[in-house]
């Protein structure tokens, strides 16, 4: 985060479940995601403040007053206050995220310096109706947070298709490097009109910085950045 920032991220995209790893379930539970929450959440607006950042945020999420638990990108606003969240909607009932509670509805957020930013999580884009329902919020961009490998079940043109029919670019932010599945093969993307015209994949983390005007709605100057270890 800090060294995006750094590099001039006006917002920072974390992968699917950044904060716990994909297959979390099976090797610590779940009991810890409501009891370590506040801590967590005080952690990220912490980081956004510091880098005067936005963050969006890929984490297990409780409800508050409710045993029900959420697989969310979750936003924090430059200044470090939670600004808005989307739940994911399309989640899978058995296997890693049988833990979560479907979302019930379509998110677009007003970032600053980005724009109106439609938000999915993974296999949300699966969903031609969640997208359209989506656009009808009024966004200059789609953006993506997946975890997301390639295989049988693997993504099958729904970037491209998004960004096609819909006339805004799409940004995917995925996994990488090993879990319950291997995501180093996993690509982040920026689809346009239909074409993947930027992809990363690789076995560890890295950072992918690409310009973004709002007003013009175009994405240019895609680049890889190593992460520096701190």
């Amino acid at each position: 985060m800090l060294q995006a920032s750094a590099l001039g991220a006006a917002l920072v995209v974390s992968p699917e479940l950044a904060t716990s790893g994909y297959g979390f379930r099976d090797l610590i539970g779940t009991g810890w995601i409501a009891r370590g929450q506040p801590a967590l959440f005080g952690w990220a607006g912490d980081l956004a403040r510091r880098a005067s950042t936005s963050l969006l945020l890929g984490t297990p999420e409780a409800a508050p007053g409710s045993a029900e638990l959420f697989n969310s990108l979750i936003l924090f606003a430059a200044d470090g206050t939670r600004a808005g969240h989307h739940r994911k909607i399309n989640v899978l009932r058995v296997g890693s995220e049988s833990w979560s509670v479907p979302g019930d509805r379509p998110t677009v957020l007003a970032i600053d310096g980005v724009g109106r930013v439609g938000l999915f999580v993974c296999a949300d884009m699966h969903s031609q109706r969640l997208i359209q329902e989506t656009m009808a919020l009024g966004v200059d961009l789609l953006l993506s947070s997946a975890a997301w490998a390639p295989g049988d079940h693997g993504p099958n043109g729904e970037w491209k298709w998004a960004s096609r029919t819909t006339g805004r670019p799409v940004l995917v932010c995925n996994r990488t490097g090993p879990d319950v599945l291997d995501f180093s093969s996993a690509r982040s993307v920026a689809a346009v009109d239909g074409a993947i015209v930027h992809a990363h994949q690789s076995a560890g983390p890295a950072i992918v910085l690409v310009d973004w005007s709002a007003q013009a709605g175009e994405l240019k100057n895609w680049r890889v950045v190593a992460v520096e270890e701190q």
